[in-house]
């Protein structure tokens, strides 16, 4: 392999004509033949092979992540070099442990620190009123009613916790944010 991942990212911003950051895949990169390396461009991925070929998506349109662009990318290449299709078991999505409750949840590098959804249930403001955080529509954006209220179930928003971006779970203060593609991250303070 003579391609190196500079070199990729350099294809990858020109053909996706944004600023790329690295998307590491174990697999994709492992892979000699039909491998190569995947680009997260915000709404937009790439993949740069290392056999010269490239694939791009709009993920944001299309509703593609980059591990979908990445799978599809592996069947398809290695359907076309006539080589092994892949274990027919995905690797486990990693995980770390729910900084309240010890529970295995998600992990992603951005947010390191997000909790279960059984805690993120338990979410409430300062006074021990339960909240549900909500995104607040395709163009992003977070909204958090009170979970209950006098005029009906989520009608009221939770201002100071709308302002603050804090929140608190069985006493624990957290924080509120947006998720990178959409939806609402809680995460340990």
């Amino acid at each position: 392999m003579t391609l190196t991942r500079e070199a990729a990212a350099a294809k990858a911003r020109e053909l996706l004509h944004v600023d790329v950051t690295p998307y590491p895949h174990e697999e994709l990169e492992a892979d000699l033949l039909c491998g190569g390396f995947a680009f997260d461009g915000g709404d937009r991925a790439a993949i740069i092979g290392y056999d010269g070929g490239y694939q791009t998506s709009m993920t944001e349109l299309s509703g593609e992540t980059p591990d979908t662009l990445i799978t599809g990318w592996l069947v398809e290449q290695r359907h076309r070099h006539g080589a092994p299709d892949a274990p027919a078991e995905p690797a486990a999505a990693p995980t770390h442990p729910c900084p309240i409750c010890g529970t295995p949840t998600p992990h992603t590098d951005r947010h390191p620190a997000s909790v279960c959804a059984e805690c993120e249930r338990r979410a409430a403001d300062r006074d021990g009123r339960r909240i549900v955080a909500l995104s607040d529509g395709p163009f992003g954006g977070v909204v958090v009613f009170y979970a209950e209220s006098p005029s009906g179930t989520q009608s009221e928003i939770a201002g100071d916790v709308l302002e603050t971006g804090r929140c608190w779970i069985d006493g624990i203060e957290c924080t509120i944010d947006e998720a990178r593609f959409g939806g609402v991250v809680i995460s340990r303070a």
